[in-house]
C-alpha cells in the first residue's frame, strides 16, 4: 500500500520447521494472506529452513522447494511484492538466493554474495557465492528468470530496492553499498541470524549505520527459535530503519510467528537523499551492471498507519533523554564559546526576560554557562520591561525567575515611554505599528544597557517563530547571540520542563507558571500568539514535514487532518498560513543574527536554509 510518498513494508518471521517444505509453504501462505504491505520480507532460506545442512544435497528436497514456491505463488489473493528466501540449483551449483514474485510472477533472483565458513557457519559447504556470476537469466519454474545484480524499480511512486543476504550487511564492502550508490533507497536483507549475548546491539548498530550511510531505509529480517538449535539458537529479532534512525523493532524472541510492519516516508529520504553531496559525488561509481526490474506499488485512498502520526516529529521517541542533555549541552556550549570569544569589557550578558517560554530557556542557559565558567550569576544583566498589556502573572514570572537566579535584575516600565514615541510620529491606533514600537524599543533599551554595563544582547526568539516571521524586523529579530534559534517551540517546552524536573526543582513552580501560561508577545491586550497563527505543536507538524522531510502541501495536508483530526477547512487555514508566512518572511530570516544548530536542521541564512528574499512561490 502506498499513498503520499509512504510506503508499507513488513518483515515476517513465519512459524517453520526445518526440512518440512509442505508446512513451511502453508505458513508463508498464512503470513502473506495477513500482510497489508507493499512489500513483505521472509528471512533467509525461508522455505526449507536455514539449519537443513546436508538435505541441501539431496535432489528431493530441492525440487520440494520449488513446487512449494510455485505453490505459494500461485495461491496466494497478496498482491504486493514479497521476497522468499530458498535454496536454487543451476547447472549442478547450488546458491543460497532471494527469490522476489509478485501477481503470480517471478521478478528475479538475487544470490547472495558472501557465504560465512567460520565459528558456527559453514555455508560453502554447500552453497557458492553469487558475487562473480555472469549470468544474468537463469531457468526456473519454466521462466528465463533475471538472476544475478538486480534493482526493483517502482518508477513513479521514486522506489528503487535492492536485496542482500544475512552476512552481505556484515561484509566490509557490502552489496548494499553499491546498491545505494546505483540509486537504491531501499534495501531488504533476509537473515537466519545465529544470537548469542551481545548481539542484538550489535546487529541493531549494523542496521541502523547501513540504512544511514546508504542514505536509504533498512528492512531486515531473521529466521527465529524456529531452527535447529542444536549447536545455536536463533534469533527473531527485525529491523526497520531509516537514515540512521530506527522506526520499528521487534524482540529478538517470540514464539509466535509475526509480521514487523512499518510505513517509511519515501519522500522524506528521496528528499535528504538530493541533499546530500557526498552521496552525489560518488553515485553511479559502481562496479557492476544492474538490470532494473519493474515492479508496481498498490495505491490506496484508505491508508492506515500502523501506529500513530507523531505529532511532535522534532522529538525522537527512541532516545528523548540522550537528546534534551545533548540539546541542553549544545546551547550552553555554544554559548560559553560566544562568551570567551569577547573581551573581558564586553562579555556580560544582557538579557530581556518577559515571563514567557523563550526567556525563560534563555535565561537558564545563561545561568548554566556562568556556572561552567565559574562566574557570577551576576554578570547576567536580566531586563524585564513591562508595558500596558504585561499581565501580573508574566511580569511575576520574570521576577520570580531572575531573583531565583541571582542574576542581576532591573526593572524598566516602557509604557510612557512608548507612548510618547507614538505620539511624536503621530500615531493613534492600536495595530501593527503600535506592536512594533514596543518591540523595538525593547530592543533599544537592551542594546544600550549592554553598552553601558560592557556586554551583549542574548537573542531568545526560537526556530518556529523564525519560520513563521513571528518577530518584528530590528526589535526581537535582532541580538549578538541567538541561542534558542536552533529549537522549535516544542523544543523550548520540552527543555523547560527538563530543567523543572532536574538542575531547577528550587523553580519549579515558577517554571510550571511559564509552561501554563498562554504563549503571547504581549504588545496588545488579550493577545495570544496561538490564536493569530495556530498552536505551535502543529505549525512544528508542518515545518517538520516541509523542511526536514520535503513533503508539499497536499501531502501535508493529508498528515495534519490524520495527525490532529481537524476538518478539512481547518487543514486548509493551518497549512495556507503556514506556507504563506514561510515564504513572505524569508526577509526577516536573512538577517537573522548567529545562533547555535541544535537538531538536524537550521534556519540560518549563513549555515544552511538559503533562499532570497524576493522568492515568490505558487
Amino acid at each position: 500500500m502506498y499513498q503520499n510518498g509512504f510506503l508499507k513494508v513488513a518483515a515476517a518471521t513465519p512459524k517453520i520447521i526445518v526440512g518440512d517444505v509442505r508446512h513451511n509453504q502453508i505458513e508463508i501462505l498464512k503470513l502473506l494472506e495477513q500482510s497489508k504491505a507493499s512489500i513483505t520480507l521472509f528471512p533467509e532460506l525461508t522455505v526449507t529452513g536455514y539449519s537443513a545442512s546436508d538435505l541441501f544435497y539431496q535432489e528431493s528436497f530441492i525440487n520440494a522447494s520449488n513446487e512449494s514456491i510455485k505453490h505459494i505463488m500461485m495461491g496466494t489473493s497478496y498482491q504486493g511484492v514479497f521476497i522468499l528466501g530458498a535454496p536454487l540449483e543451476i547447472y549442478g551449483v547450488l546458491y543460497n538466493c532471494a527469490v522476489v514474485i509478485q501477481n503470480k510472477h517471478v521478478l528475479g533472483i538475487v544470490p547472495k554474495h558472501y557465504l560465512p565458513n567460520f565459528h558456527e557457519f559453514y555455508e560453502k559447504r554447500w552453497f557458492h557465492s553469487g558475487m562473480e556470476t555472469t549470468m544474468d537469466h537463469v531457468p526456473f519454474l519454466g521462466q528465463s528468470v533475471p538472476f544475478g545484480y538486480l534493482m526493483f524499480e517502482a518508477l513513479d511512486e521514486h522506489i528503487r530496492f535492492g536485496i542482500e543476504i544475512c552476512q552481505d550487511i556484515w561484509a566490509t564492502y557490502s552489496p548494499s553499498d553499491e546498491m545505494s550508490l546505483a540509486g537504491a533507497n531501499l534495501i531488504f536483507n533476509l537473515s537466519a541470524s545465529s544470537e548469542f549475548v551481545g548481539k542484538q546491539q550489535l546487529r541493531r548498530h549494523v542496521v541502523l549505520d547501513h540504512s544511514r550511510k546508504q542514505m536509504a531505509a533498512y528492512v531486515y529480517t531473521s529466521t527465529g527459535h524456529h531452527e535447529s538449535s542444536a549447536e545455536v539458537v536463533y534469533s527473531s529479532h527485525k529491523l526497520i530503519a531509516a537514515q540512521g534512525e530506527m522506526v520499528v523493532e521487534s524482540q529478538p524472541f517470540d514464539l509466535n510467528d509475526d509480521l514487523l510492519i512499518a510505513d517509511l516516508d519515501m519522500t522524506g529520504i528521496n528528499y535528504q537523499k538530493r541533499q546530500d553531496s557526498t552521496y552525489r559525488d560518488k553515485h553511479m561509481q559502481i562496479a557492476h551492471h544492474y538490470q532494473v526490474i519493474p515492479f508496481t506499488v498498490l495505491n490506496t485512498e484508505n491508508y492506515p498507519f500502523e501506529k500513530p502520526l507523531d505529532v511532535t516529529p522534532f522529538i525522537n521517541k527512541n532516545h528523548t533523554e540522550e537528546d534534551i542533555k545533548v540539546g541542553n549541552h549544545l546551547q550552553i556550549y555554544g554559548l560559553i564559546k560566544k562568551l570567551s570569544s569577547l573581551p573581558k569589557s564586553a562579555n556580560k550578558i544582557v538579557i530581556g526576560v518577559s515571563g514567557g517560554l523563550d526567556s525563560a530557556l534563555a535565561l537558564l542557559v545563561s545561568h548554566q554557562a556562568m556556572l561552567a565558567l565559574k562566574r557570577d550569576p551576576k554578570d547576567i544583566i536580566a531586563v524585564t520591561m513591562p508595558a500596558q498589556a504585561t499581565s501580573t502573572k508574566t511580569r511575576t514570572s520574570a521576577i520570580d525567575l531572575m531573583e531565583g537566579l541571582g542574576v542581576t535584575m532591573l526593572e524598566i516600565p516602557i509604557a510612557d515611554d512608548v507612548e510618547k514615541h507614538l505620539n511624536t510620529i503621530g500615531h493613534k491606533e492600536i495595530d501593527v505599528t503600535y506592536e512594533n514600537a514596543h518591540a523595538r524599543y525593547r530592543t533599544m533599551i537592551l542594546m544600550d544597557l549592554a553598552n553601558k554595563y560592557g556586554g551583549f544582547v542574548l537573542g531568545t526568539g526560537d526556530m518556529s517563530e523564525i519560520a513563521l516571521g513571528w518577530m518584528t524586523y530590528n526589535g526581537d529579530q535582532q541580538s549578538m547571540y541567538a541561542v534558542n534559534s536552533g529549537l522549535p517551540k516544542t523544543w523550548v517546552k520540552l527543555l523547560i520542563a527538563y530543567h523543572r524536573d532536574h538542575d531547577y526543582q528550587s523553580l519549579r513552580k515558577t517554571l510550571q507558571n511559564i509552561l501554563d501560561t498562554p504563549i503571547s508577545p504581549e504588545l496588545k491586550e488579550n493577545q495570544e500568539t496561538e490564536g493569530s497563527i495556530g498552536k505551535y505543536e502543529i505549525n512544528d507538524f508542518i515545518m517538520f514535514h516541509h523542511l526536514v522531510q520535503g513533503a508539499d502541501e497536499t501531502k501535508i495536508a493529508w498528515l495534519v487532518k490524520l495527525a490532529f483530526n481537524l476538518s478539512n477547512r481547518e487543514v486548509d487555514i493551518y497549512v495556507k498560513r503556514f506556507f504563506k508566512r514561510f515564504y513572505t518572511q524569508q526577509y526577516k530570516r536573512t538577517t537573522l543574527p548567529e545562533g547555535p544548530k541544535i537538531l538536524n536542521m537550521s534556519l540560518s541564512p549563513r549555515g544552511e536554509y538559503r533562499m532570497p528574499s524576493d522568492v515568490e512561490k505558487k
